[in-house]
């Protein structure tokens, strides 16, 4: 294969992935506006956020030996090069690192990209922001760790998401 064609399939891959993450955000919208009708958005949220926490539940069995090792080095690592094409859409980071406590950033987000493109308001896009983080809540709690989000992409003026992981 030519460096060409390697760097095109890369950026095909990356494209299709960006894409599939923006159609992620795109079902989560419709799912959300559907049942806030039904059941109220409160409800709503809360039942996205449990079957979203769930999933993360299991993606947190990853971080589960570094976390009982009390390696939060490791855990940030992982956290980083799991990100999805390399850490190109999610750009994330390590903040600050310590021995009980470490902070974690995304500068990026295409599910935020995808909400502002399709227009919606940016109380919505916060409340959205914060049913798909149950997916970092589950990751980071089912390993056995505490976590806190300092900041989302999703709120007005925000640069980042920034999650303070912590050991139990």
């Amino acid at each position: 294969m030519a460096a060409d064609d390697h760097s095109t399939s890369i950026e095909a891959a990356q494209a299709e992935t960006r894409a599939a993450i923006e159609n992620r955000a795109l079902i989560y919208l419709h799912l959300y506006e559907t049942l806030a009708e039904e059941l109220g958005p409160e409800q709503a949220s809360e039942f996205m956020k449990r079957a979203i926490y769930q999933r993360g539940v299991e993606i947190g069995q990853a971080y589960r030996e570094a976390a009982e090792e009390g390696d939060l080095a490791r855990v940030g690592e992982l956290f980083c090069d799991g990100s999805p094409c390399a850490g190109e859409l999610f750009e994330p980071a390590i903040e600050e690192s310590g021995t009980s406590r470490i902070v974690l950033s995304m500068r990026a987000c295409p599910l935020v990209d995808a909400w502002r493109a399709h227009g919606v308001p940016d109380y919505e896009i916060d409340v959205l922001c914060g049913i798909a983080a149950a997916v970092d809540e589950g990751t980071f709690e089912g390993a056995g760790l505490e976590l806190e989000f300092l900041d989302r992409l999703g709120r007005p003026g925000s640069e980042s998401c920034l999650l303070d992981v912590r050991l139990r």
